[in-house]
């Protein structure tokens, strides 16, 4: 309590000194006013509106443009500093661009996106995005090289090193570079309205230069300074309640235990781990896909991009969780069941907080999805109504899909071929038959992916009465059937490109194949739950280096448009 009551001496001693010299005539009061007649016009600002309007304007700009360059920053970091390959093509870009003064980006920013909202959060994404990155990376190389290797020997793949190594050893690291870059965010939009004023805290303190009412320019730098302040204290105590072993910490508390766990960070990690983030990549990736290849058709729009992926991402969390709902009650999932460890199975929730997580995560990505169908059109309606339903289905009912044997099927069509369309119609607005087409292979990979699952489960899965097509198939034509869905893709693909429906760039993914043939090879030779197990991992894997391999030859293809 005394320390706290400390961080107000300073400012408050400075105010005094300030209102002293004012009334005494010592300081020009032109161009600084009495501290009385700034709050003065605070107060009146912010009784007829503007004050709140102005902020409301800059705070959405500031938490959007932080948002969208959070998780990409965090993510690039980690992957530069896990992978050599990685590190060496991009970090030099990186540190190139980090230096440039991101206000002399704003005229390009202006040319690239125009006049509005976009140009915000484009100019506050680059400024966040770069020192967010650096600091992660730097966080991971300065892990001591043992936990990796010890990650390794326990049979981790790239995957789980990344979720389980990297980013909780880097997360003190991460929190400096998100602090330092909501901060920075706050800086940059404030310094775009001064030079481009279209509302917000830096166009109040523009318009009131112009008029020279010097108070109000003052009001508006005291309510930036405060927004800085609250987000210190705010990103502070997320630290804290994310980040409890550090040493600062330690010094004052015990280190945590499950019983001591912060709060907050024991829910977050519960719901981290009940929702399965690491299946994400399976929506992620054709989202990805559908957003390129509008991109490459002459249409993009980041904000509504960043409204498709979190809205698709959403209602598969929320599958997920219906899905471990509906298992459980059926007996299907047991905490002996192989496959990750689940929230529910190891009793961390009840069965009714998973119930009611899935319906929020539903409602989130229903609200996200009823945005997109009033701003692009009544077909992501249709879309959006057939993906919850499918999500809600797989599990639910009596002749839910998933215990019919069409689980494939269901997973074929909604993360191939729904989600690359629904993506792609978002930004264009338009039903192209070669978004179907090119999303046709990453449909077969998901559906690969479920198809291992489901051979490892083979004979438990008849046990408990659950009808899959591996078991229906039976042991070796499973087998075979994971051959046409893995080999299919790429059958697919290059047929795609033969017929010239899609560019050649997009065959990048061809060199995924060695990878492929060892699980091919895998699947063919083994019936054992374990190993099968890997098959699962691997699989998905393969799907997502195969889907941003895609990703990326669209990209380039763009980046040749552009020069």
């Amino acid at each position: 309590m005394k320390d706290r009551s400390l961080q107000f001496v300073s400012p408050i001693l400075l105010l005094a000194i300030w209102e002293i010299l004012a009334q005494f005539g010592v300081i020009d009061t032109r161009f600084f006013p009495a501290p009385t007649e700034i709050f003065g016009r605070l107060a009146k600002l912010t009784a007829d509106g503007t004050l709140a309007t102005a902020t409301v304007i800059t705070l959405r700009r500031v938490l959007i443009g932080f948002g969208l360059a959070m998780i990409p920053g965090v993510l690039i970091g980690v992957l530069m500093g896990i992978s050599r390959m990685t590190r060496l093509a991009l970090a030099p870009l990186v540190s190139a661009l980090y230096p440039v003064p991101k206000i002399a980006l704003v005229p390009a920013v202006l040319l690239i996106f125009g006049l509005g909202e976009n140009s915000y959060y484009a100019i506050t994404f680059i400024s966040v995005f770069f020192l967010v990155a650096l600091n992660t990376l730097a966080g991971v190389l300065n892990l001591d090289q043992k936990y990796f290797d010890i990650a390794r020997n326990n049979g981790a793949g790239s995957w789980e090193i990344l979720w389980t190594v990297a980013i909780p050893g880097a997360l003190p690291s991460i929190f400096t570079g998100l602090n330092l870059g909501l901060g920075f965010a706050l800086t940059v939009v404030v310094g775009t309205e001064l030079l481009v004023p279209m509302g917000g805290l830096g166009a109040l303190m523009w318009q009131s230069y112009q008029i020279y009412n010097i108070a109000s320019l003052y009001a508006g730098l005291i309510v930036v300074a405060l927004l800085g302040w609250i987000f210190s204290i705010l990103m502070a105590e997320m630290e804290r309640q994310m980040i409890p072993w550090r040493a600062a910490e330690t010094r004052r508390r015990p280190q945590s235990t499950p019983e001591n766990e912060p709060r907050i960070r024991r829910f977050l990690r519960t719901w981290w781990m009940a929702t399965r983030p690491f299946s994400f990549t399976a929506s992620i990736t054709p989202a990805t896909l559908g957003a390129v290849l509008a991109a490459y058709d002459g249409h993009w729009n980041f904000l509504l991009f960043a409204i498709t992926l979190i809205g698709s991402v959403s209602i598969h969390a929320g599958t997920n969780l219906i899905n471990d709902y509906y298992d459980w009650r059926k007996g299907t999932d047991t905490p002996e069941s192989l496959g990750p460890n689940r929230a529910l199975q190891e009793g961390m929730l009840t069965p009714q907080q998973v119930f009611w997580g899935g319906i929020f995560f539903f409602a989130l990505g229903s609200g996200l999805g009823l945005y997109l169908v009033w701003t692009r059109g009544i077909f992501i309606l249709y879309l959006g109504i057939f993906s919850v339903l499918a999500g809600w289905f797989y599990t639910a009912g009596p002749a839910a899909f998933a215990y019919v044997g069409l689980g494939e099927v269901v997973v074929f069509i909604f993360m191939g071929p729904v989600m690359v369309l629904g993506s792609y119609f978002v930004l264009t607005q338009q039903i192209a038959w070669e978004a179907i087409l090119v999303s046709l292979p990453i449909g077969l990979l998901v559906a690969a992916i479920l198809h291992a699952n489901n051979m490892r489960d083979l004979e438990a899965d008849q046990e408990k009465g659950k009808r899959t097509l591996a078991n229906i198939l039976g042991r070796e034509n499973s087998k075979r059937e994971y051959w046409v869905l893995v080999g299919g893709s790429y059958v697919l693909l290059a047929g795609l490109v033969l017929i010239d429906v899609t560019i050649w760039p997009i065959l990048l993914p061809l060199l995924t194949l060695p990878a492929a043939h060892k699980l091919l090879r895998t699947a063919t030779q083994t019936n054992a739950p374990a190993v099968l197990n890997r098959l699962v991992r691997g699989t998905a894997q393969l799907h997502q280096r195969f889907g941003w391999l895609m990703i990326l030859g669209f990209v380039a293809a763009i980046a040749a448009q552009v020069v």
